[in-house]
């Protein structure tokens, strides 16, 4: 019984997954409005901390409240998934930081790990639909991965009109996501 309804949970987030990729690929999916960052960066934080206590987790936060143009719950969602695969491909206590900075116009999140790294034939395909690594970032959960989760966050940086990036060697793995600040509010 516990197979089944491990695959029955496995296929309700495959399906999940996909349909957001549906809905993002019809157009912007988001309900923009000003979002703060700081709070969001601190709950997703929060949240990986209590999920992957083997970690080491920090945020690297400025003083003051950045606000970007976006929506609340699909920027939290991108960074809450950077960080549950900084947690499942890496080992226990692996160092991850989320930061928070202003550039250009743009609110520019980053999620750091000093893990192993992403092999580089695998690292410029992990925003593609279906990839998922199996080599140098072994997966720790017993639960397989959709393939997904990079698509969908590279899908809804570019429905805000923003970015994703990484750059990985072993040692020094980093997601980068722009959005732009609400005081530059994109059309969407």
């Amino acid at each position: 019984r516990g197979g089944f309804e491990s695959e029955a949970g496995r296929m309700s987030r495959l399906v999940d997954d996909l349909l957001l990729v549906a809905l993002l690929d019809a157009g912007p999916a988001i309900a923009p409005g000003p979002v703060g960052l700081n709070a969001l960066l601190a709950d997703a934080v929060s949240d990986a901390r209590a999920a992957g206590p083997d970690h080491a987790w920090s945020l690297a936060l400025p003083p003051e409240e950045v606000i970007a143009w976006g929506d609340h719950h699909r920027l939290h969602q991108v960074v809450a998934n950077l960080l549950a695969n900084a947690r499942t491909h890496t080992p226990g206590g692996t160092r991850v930081q989320a930061g928070l900075h202003v550039a250009d116009g743009y609110a520019v999140i980053t999620v750091r790990d000093d893990g192993p790294g992403i092999a580089p034939e695998l690292a410029e395909h992990v925003f593609e639909r279906f990839t998922r690594g199996e080599t140098s970032r072994a997966r720790r959960s017993g639960a397989p991965s959709t393939g997904l989760g990079l698509a969908i966050v590279a899908a809804v940086m570019d429905a805000h009109g923003g970015t994703a990036s990484v750059a990985s060697v072993p040692g020094d793995t980093r997601f980068t996501l722009a959005v732009p600040l609400a005081s530059r509010p994109v059309p969407l």
